[in-house]
């Protein structure tokens, strides 16, 4: 059984750095496990940035109402075999929500598959190797185009602008981030679980 101390009475003057003092690292695929509502900031961080996540419910605390498909909770104190099931099954729902591009520039996900031409399919692969994180323009250049070095910015914006058009029926969008590069990510309405 896991069990934990019951929260502080009063909370601490500044709260920890996310995933720090008080996160346990479940032991099946990395999933952290957090404790709720103790540590309700860090929840939070996590479910914007889309990372599964399973919350150990104090006694006596108001589990959250939650939809998202990332997301579970038990309450305390748990058995071992219920955490590690649980933790596989959040690990298995947020590789279905990854996207994927086999040699053949065919990108997969949710269940659906899209034939990519070659340029696309190279931003797409870049987007997808950083998915969730933002890829600057000059790396995407570089890879598209190793040998020039001059930039081809309108070339790169044009190649952004057709693979953004053709993912998009996926559920999946290249969004522009101001002054940094492109982030891929998936609409979370889609039904990839």
């Amino acid at each position: 059984m896991i069990r934990f101390p019951a929260p502080p009475p009063s909370p601490s003057p500044s709260p920890p750095p996310p995933g720090r003092r008080g996160a346990h690292r479940a032991t099946t695929g990395g999933v952290p496990a957090l404790r709720w509502p103790e540590q309700a900031d860090v929840v939070e961080e996590l479910r914007l940035r889309k990372v599964p996540r399973l919350l150990l419910v104090h006694p006596g605390e108001q589990p959250p109402t939650t939809l998202d498909p990332m997301e579970d909770w038990v309450r305390l104190p748990v058995d071992e075999r219920e955490l590690r099931v649980r933790c596989e099954t959040l690990r298995a729902r947020a590789a279905q929500r990854r996207p994927a591009i086999d040699t053949q520039n065919v990108l997969r996900f949710a269940g659906r598959h899209l034939p990519l031409a070659a340029g696309e399919a190279e931003i797409a692969r870049l987007l997808i190797e950083s998915y969730g994180s933002v890829v600057s323009r000059h790396v995407l250049a570089a890879r598209v185009w190793p040998e020039d070095r001059s930039g081809r910015r309108n070339a790169l914006d044009v190649r952004i602008l057709r693979t953004r058009r053709r993912v998009a029926p996926l559920g999946l969008f290249i969004k522009t981030v101001r002054q940094r590069g492109y982030l891929l990510h998936a609409d979370v309405d889609e039904g990839a679980v």
